[in-house]
């Protein structure tokens, strides 16, 4: 049903049914509205995507080279030349 048409049907109720039509509708305007404007909560440490950015150690990009010669090993399929 289309906008029109739902209001042709309306024009055609009583006018206490218009009155009545037309209070249902604010109320459940303002439900909506109340709905959409309450807070919603935060996300959880594990829902957070963000959270594993900035949960590492504050030195990383200084000790990026030590943490890679400790997690590379034989089996690991890198290979590590010092320089």
């Amino acid at each position: 049903m289309t906008i029109q048409e739902l209001l042709s049907a309306a024009q055609e109720l009583s006018l206490p049914d218009q009155l009545q039509l037309a209070s249902q509708l604010m109320q459940a305007a303002s439900q909506r509205l109340q709905t959409a404007s309450e807070p919603t909560s935060p996300l959880s440490d594990t829902e957070d995507p963000l959270i594993g950015l900035f949960s590492g150690s504050v030195d990383l990009a200084t000790r990026s080279e030590e943490i890679l010669k400790q997690e590379i090993n034989s089996g690991s399929g890198f290979t590590w030349k010092e320089s």
